[in-house]
């Protein structure tokens, strides 16, 4: 949470301080990081997290591979550059591929000390080097801002970031030292293929497509506005992810051979996911007016149609994406979660392609649509794996639904009645918002605060120690 808000804190000095034009240079050069960079883990590092046992030479040899992918990736970059800079019609494009190129290498040498603390759920040290990496790399892109390099100073963010983050993660005792026992490799490589194929497909096509499509047909600035509302979609959904998803991986991992105990803690994480998700993604669509003006400036107007589309797109990925890949794989089922990737795939393409011809506005609403489309897959899944029927599952959404309806409209009654006063209405309309929410859980969803408290005790450290084989209070189906 600490990362996701303070880059999202320093997207907003940096949007406001540099412009969409330039701001939409970067987002070009990010779009190709955050599709190659996906190359960088070959699957390895979800078997590592998976596996019953690791033998003590087995991360190093997965350090050795991935090294030498970043390296090779690394040298890639700067030789295609001018090239992928022409494809974008963007010439400054080209040095900005250079300068990011080094982030590729520093990432790969930060796969494996990330999955062995994540295998042993040390989240603490994850937590702080990811939040530390953030504020110091977005503490320096300011700066740089500040001295007027435009969108060098986005460049030195990322740059930075990646950086810090792994001299952290050496730092804490995560390392290991490459080694050449390749033949261990051969022990994971079936899981690892299909997990890697699985994670390129969902976290690199069918995430950033759009983006590419954006930046290559209707250019710079409108990709600007796109990927501005994508990046508070994308809030909820890394935040849901590295808190839940991350967490839920080792968890249901060790847990495949009690389904009973999975299913509780499955419909336990989504009825905690909703509530959360669903009112704070409907209170953004209803508040963007107001949020987008005073947070970014009048320039970013035009975002503000897009961001309300897609805060309900990403409501529903922060409730389901950081639980069925955890699900799968903790059970697993490699070959399905590459199926179930394919078709994501599948679906979210024809979607943003639908959408093209028109607009970045286009483009968010058939995104949307295909997000909604994919969502009885997830019920599949969920009722194949676990047992669950359809109306367990429905009635793990509806008190979050609920909230979010009172929460959107005490704010839009605001609005109303207090027009053209952004700031005002921002903070009252905020506040109405947030009461109504409470109200409503507290007056006919008690049984779930109830829930809620018990699951923060757990993250606290204050629950019951057998927590997977304990009853919680549970609301009714």
């Amino acid at each position: 949470m600490g990362r996701e808000v303070s880059r999202t804190v320093f997207t907003i000095i940096l949007a406001r301080l540099v412009g969409p034009e330039a701001f939409g240079i970067v987002a070009l050069g990010a779009v190709y990081i955050g599709i190659v960079a996906l190359l960088l883990d070959q699957g390895f590092s979800s078997a590592l997290i998976q596996r019953p046992t690791v033998e003590a030479d087995m991360p190093g040899v997965v350090v050795t591979v991935n090294l030498a992918v970043g390296a090779s990736l690394t040298v890639f970059t700067i030789a295609i550059a001018p090239a992928w800079a022409a494809f974008m019609s963007t010439p400054e494009l080209a040095l900005v591929l250079v300068a990011l190129s080094p982030s590729l290498l520093v990432r790969a040498a930060s796969i494996t000390p990330r999955a062995l603390l994540q295998r042993r759920m040390e989240f603490r040290a994850i937590g702080i080097a990811d939040v530390v990496a953030a504020m110091t790399g977005g503490a320096l892109g300011v700066a740089v801002a500040l001295a007027g390099a435009s969108y060098w100073a986005l460049v030195v963010q990322v740059v930075c970031t990646d950086v810090v983050l792994l001299v952290i993660l050496l730092a804490v005792g995560a390392g290991r030292r490459p080694n050449l026992r390749w033949r261990r490799l051969r022990e994971i490589a079936s899981f690892s293929w299909r997990a890697f194929a699985a994670g390129l497909l969902i976290n690199s096509v069918s995430r950033n497509i759009d983006n590419l499509l954006v930046g290559r047909f209707q250019g710079p600035q409108a990709l600007a506005y796109y990927g501005l509302a994508y990046r508070l979609l994308l809030l909820p959904v890394q935040l849901a992810t590295t808190t839940v998803g991350t967490v839920l991986f080792p968890a249901f991992s060790r847990l495949a051979d009690n389904l009973a105990a999975l299913r509780i803690d499955m419909t336990r994480a989504t009825r905690a996911l909703a509530v959360l998700a669903l009112p704070v993604m409907a209170l953004v669509a209803a508040a963007a007016p107001q949020l987008v003006l005073l947070l970014f400036g009048n320039q970013w107007a035009p975002a503000i149609p897009i961001v309300q589309v897609l805060a309900m797109a990403g409501a529903v990925q922060a409730i389901y994406q950081p639980s069925t890949m955890p699900l799968v794989l903790g059970l697993g089922h490699a070959r399905l979660n590459l199926r179930y990737a394919w078709l994501t795939t599948i679906v979210t393409t024809v979607g943003i392609v639908s959408g093209l011809p028109f607009s970045p506005l286009g483009v968010a609403i058939g995104y949307s649509v295909a997000t909604g489309m994919l969502l009885p897959v997830e019920w599949f899944i969920r009722g194949s794996l676990l047992r669950m029927t359809l109306r367990s599952q429905l009635a793990s959404l509806a008190p979050g639904a609920h909230v979010a309806v009172w929460v959107a409209a005490a704010y839009l009654v605001v609005a109303v009645v207090i027009p053209g006063r952004e700031l005002v209405v921002l903070l009252l309309g905020g506040l109405a918002g947030v009461a109504a929410g409470i109200a409503v859980l507290r007056l006919v969803h008690r049984a779930l605060l109830v829930e809620l408290a018990y699951m923060i005790k757990r993250i606290l450290g204050r629950g019951e120690r057998n927590e997977y084989h304990s009853e919680a209070p549970t609301t009714r189906a």
